[in-house]
């Protein structure tokens, strides 16, 4: 399958989208020049079930053009239940990070898991501490879907132990989570930043409070 991808992500390569594309993500990482339909609709036809999945991920993370990413990332979503553990997926949040791989896998592949086993959580208490900030992150995040199924105490007791951080995607997960809660539950958000206010940042204050106060 990965041959065949790389031919025909090659063939379809575009220099001056893929500049574009390598500035808006602050040249951290080189870009083929492929827009998520044709991605997507080019993949579509080739993706088939891997003998070996995490074999054929890791492939897919390491080629250099972050178009492979992406392609990892719908696999990995379309064969979640078949990933062989949480170790694993950490492994994937650690390799190459960035937002736009990260954030993807923290909300849609370890937020399924979480959901599925909320056991898990009790995992993400030593996440949150993890000197590595994008592991902080997914922690804060990974119940971005969970609704009526959020651990709200462990919500809020992670923006309170990131709350002093300076570092931007940790602020901006803080009011990310607060929010998507929010919409669950208003009330209890509105409680918390405003008891809050003089540890929280005014970014994760203002994303957080959108729908609650």
């Amino acid at each position: 399958m990965i041959p065949k991808l790389i031919k025909a992500f090659e063939q379809a390569r575009n220099p001056k989208i893929g500049e574009q594309q390598a500035a808006y993500m602050k040249n951290h990482f080189p870009f083929l020049g492929l827009k998520t339909p044709l991605r997507r609709s080019l993949q579509k036809e080739l993706f088939t079930p891997p003998e070996n999945l995490p074999e054929t991920l890791i492939t897919l993370w390491e080629l250099p053009e972050r178009e492979y990413t992406y392609a990892a990332l719908d696999l990995a979503q379309k064969y979640r239940k078949r990933l062989p553990d949480l170790s694993f997926i950490r492994e994937l949040i650690e390799k190459r990070s960035w937002w736009d791989s990260v954030d993807p896998l923290a909300s849609n592949i370890l937020g399924y898991w979480v959901l599925q086993k909320p056991s898990l959580l009790q995992q993400m208490d030593a996440w949150i501490e993890d000197p590595n900030f994008w592991i902080r992150r997914s922690a804060l995040i990974c119940q971005l879907k969970a609704k009526e199924q959020t651990d709200a105490e462990r919500l809020f007791s992670y923006c309170k132990k990131t709350a002093h951080e300076s570092e931007f995607f940790i602020r901006k997960a803080i009011g990310w989570a607060l929010r998507e809660y929010s919409k669950t539950a208003p009330e209890k958000v509105a409680r918390f930043i405003n008891e809050n206010r003089a540890s929280l940042s005014p970014l994760s204050i203002r994303e957080g409070s959108k729908y609650c106060l």
